[in-house]
């Protein structure tokens, strides 16, 4: 009798479960529907999610009382219970999570999700960050140099130099590259203007996420969107810029006009902007040299978005976004003499067309399927880059034969691809979690040639197809993330000649001249990456991670400077980079506090090294990168905000194969210490005003030659220190003064490039003190 009852529980006790359906809306604070909502049943592996209108329905079997319980990103995770009835409403309204909403991260998983979920260092600079930074400059290199882990600019269009920790980096705009790995041009930092961003995210580390070119890892440009609930809105800004010594000439402005809004199931935004740069002069009052400046130029930048919810499950987005600049100075550089005298600018006119990246048009189109089956979210994203920058003129493309007295060079890049992203949701008891995975394609042609036609770098076309997977699962305070990405590579080249090049005035060529035949590459490699993260303390949630990334270490370079007559000669070999990171993230009442040590390998190099006839050759001998950062940031009094960060990189290479890493790698790549410490004062959101100091360290870990002379990237280089000031005043509901002071003590030095290229025509000085002064109307 006893085993028949214990049958009867287990058989017969189940048909009298009661079938419970449980539906309603979910809403923020200003009944706004909240979408992707998650909504479980304790206990239970039921569940869903709302849908575009923040509708939801959940069906489940319950004999007790259950409780229902609300998570979403940004917000307070919401638990009901309920009393047991076959059928029930239950509308939520879910309060904000203030400090949540600062830590998303959209970069790091291609879905929305917090920090705490990120077994990795990340670095988020919200849309109001930007703008006080953007108050003493309008470059987005500038924007960046807060970041730690993140080279110093270079006071130029080219951001070479500009590394993260210690490696290359991918620039996206909303996902879409702007770097070009096939050809490294390192004009892809100032593709966009910082009045279209709304935040920016830095993914540390390498990482495959997004396919080639992320050694160091990811920088993500993310545009504005629409508010919800305003029908149009428009924002108006004007700005004036200058330098505070000998003023003349110096004047800039710029003008920016965005509408944006929501009617309906449509939301837009449209934004235009056009900004004029002056005369940039150092610290003296001196003219600095235009060649690869950022003075006396042309800035156009548009953005356009538009997003349709289709159904309460699917919606339609496309964004356009256009950057553009141009420099037609009216001086020529005056070389001076590297560690002696800077390079400055002196009335002239420079020979060739204006340089500049001439034009950056992006376009995507996604679109998003929530629930496409069971728990599954599915995105499609197509998108479509036209790339061209040019660079100045320079004697060393003379060429007697053909008659030229110099030359510019021009990169032209375009870029087709498809992400197909799968999203599943699972609950399993006391783990839950999702698994995304799918398939991205890219077409990336890249060319680099002269402006008179005669080409260096012939077209490359890559084809890249990498399926993917992503495992999260989060059991209590544990995170663990782990991932594949196969990455199959084929890139096709031409037959093609090298470039002859002459040394200026001479009749013989030094180089070039050799009849290449072309064919094919092919790449094939797998990434991995694994991390763990605890979060039962708010004071200390540490994290441990594993990753990898694929790169093809400028292909062009090595093509154009190639010596064999056969494709499959050279070697090209791609780069595989292992991060290894331990870290911590921490909250004591007010302050947080942050700090990762991490070690990056790879068994090819990638490292340039500039041969006699000043050629560049990429060094293939295994690397070691390694490094620490250092975060914090307080509230020393009511109002008044205080934070510092210290980064620290450096690098070896093994040149022997020995693993003995005997050289050091140089400051084109490795970057001096840095720290930055700033005070922030807020008034009730009417007044607002930040310091800044900025300090470079030094680095000098090479000797120079017989002749005193460094090779390029060896240069030493000296500390310096730089103050910036903003400032922020309401003096309406509607309008804003803005003011910003660039090196206010107008600090006399010279930038990181000026000083490790060891170069007569880079030995340039910074800007002196510069003024930027802003009047924004929102209506």
């Amino acid at each position: 009798m006893k085993y028949l009852y214990l049958l009867s529980l287990i058989f017969i006790q189940p048909l009298f479960a009661q079938q419970v359906t449980i539906k309603g809306k979910v809403t923020d604070s200003d009944h706004n529907p909240i979408p992707y909502v998650t909504v479980s049943v304790k206990n239970k592996t039921n569940g869903t999610a709302t849908d575009i209108n923040g509708d939801y329905e959940i069906t489940f079997q319950s004999t007790n009382n259950p409780i229902i319980v609300f998570s979403a990103i940004g917000y307070q995770t919401t638990s009901r219970a309920i009393s047991t009835s076959s059928s029930k409403n239950l509308d939520i309204i879910m309060q904000a999570d203030l400090e949540q909403l600062d830590e998303i991260v959209i970069t790091s998983n291609r879905t929305r999700e917090t920090l705490d979920q990120v077994p990795s260092s990340v670095s988020v600079i919200s849309g109001k960050e930007i703008q006080k930074l953007a108050r003493t400059s309008n470059a987005m290199a500038d924007v960046l140099m807060e970041v730690p882990g993140l080279a110093l600019g270079t006071n130029q269009t080219s951001s070479v130099g500009q590394t993260l920790r210690g490696r290359n980096m991918l620039v996206l705009i909303d996902g879409i590259p702007q770097s070009t790995p096939l050809r490294k041009g390192s004009r892809d930092i100032n593709t966009a203007d910082p009045s279209t961003i709304e935040r920016i995210e830095v993914i540390k580390g390498a990482t495959a996420i997004y396919g080639n070119g992320s050694d160091g890892g990811i920088v993500n440009y993310i545009t504005k969107k629409p508010k919800e609930g305003i029908k149009i809105e428009s924002n108006t800004t004007l700005s004036a810029e200058g330098g505070l010594v000998a003023i003349n000439n110096t004047i800039g402005a710029k003008l920016v006009q965005t509408f944006s809004g929501t009617i309906n199931k449509l939301s837009y935004v449209a934004s235009g902007g056009f900004r004029q740069t002056g005369v940039y002069k150092d610290a003296n009052g001196t003219v600095i040299s235009p060649y690869y400046g950022l003075g006396e130029t042309s800035q156009y930048s548009a953005l356009g978005k538009i997003s349709y919810n289709i159904t309460n499950r699917q919606s339609l987005a496309v964004m356009y976004n256009y950057f553009s600049s141009r420099q037609d100075s009216d001086y020529l550089a005056q070389v001076g003499v590297y560690g002696e005298s800077p390079t400055i600018g002196v009335l002239g006119e420079e020979p060739g067309e204006d340089q500049g990246n001439r034009y950056n048009h992006n376009v995507q189109l996604t679109y998003d399927f929530e629930k496409i089956y069971p728990n599954t979210y599915f995105r499609l994203n197509l998108y479509f880059q036209d790339f061209k920058t040019i660079y100045g003129f320079t004697d060393s493309f003379y060429d007697p034969n053909l008659g030229f007295s110099g030359g510019q060079s021009l990169i032209a890049s375009t870029k087709k691809g498809a992400r197909f992203n799968f999203k599943t949701r699972y609950n399993f008891g006391a783990v839950q979690g999702d698994l995304l995975y799918g398939l991205d394609a890219l077409n990336d042609k890249t060319s680099q040639s002269l402006v008179d036609g005669r080409p260096w770098v012939p077209q490359l076309d890559m084809r890249n197809f990498a399926p993917y997977a992503q495992l999260k699962a989060i059991y209590a305070n544990i995170v663990l993330k782990g991932g594949i990405r196969f990455e199959n590579i084929k890139i096709d080249i031409p037959d093609y000649t090298t470039l002859t090049r002459y040394s200026p005035g001479a009749t013989e060529p030094n180089s070039g001249g050799i009849a290449i035949k072309g064919g094919g590459l092919n790449y094939n490699a797998s990434t991995f990456n694994l991390g763990l993260r605890y979060n039962k303390w708010s004071t200390f949630k540490p994290f441990v991670s594993f990753s990898q990334s694929f790169s093809v270490a400028d292909l062009g370079r090595i093509l154009r400077s190639a010596t064999e007559n056969t494709v499959a000669q050279i070697n090209s070999e791609a780069v595989i980079a292992n991060n290894y990171e331990i870290g911590f993230n921490s909250r004591i009442g007010k302050t947080q506090l942050a700090g990762a040590y991490y070690i990056s390998t790879s068994d090819l190099g990638s490292t340039y090294l500039e041969t006699e006839s000043g050629a560049f050759e990429i060094l293939r001998q295994p690397e070691k990168v390694y490094g620490f950062e250092l975060s914090l940031n307080t509230e020393l009094l009511r109002n008044l905000d205080f934070g510092t960060s210290v980064s620290y990189t450096e690098g070896k290479i093994d040149t022997n194969g020995d693993d003995a890493y005997d050289q050091y790698i140089g400051s084109d790549r490795i970057p001096p210490v840095k720290t930055v410490t700033y005070l922030s004062y807020n008034l009730k959101e009417k007044f607002d005003i930040r310091l800044a100091h900025i300090y470079s360290g030094s680095r000098k870990q090479f000797e120079a030659d017989g002749q005193g002379d460094y090779t390029y990237g060896q240069g030493p280089v000296d500390d310096f220190n730089i103050v910036n000031l903003t400032a922020h005043y309401q003096l309406s509901p509607s309008t804003a003064l803005g003011v910003g002071v660039k090196n206010l003590l107008n600090t006399d030095y010279y930038n990181l490039i000026s000083q490790w290229s060891a170069r007569d025509s880079n030995y340039i000085k910074a800007n002196g003190a510069q003024f930027n002064v802003s009047l924004s109307v929102n209506l």
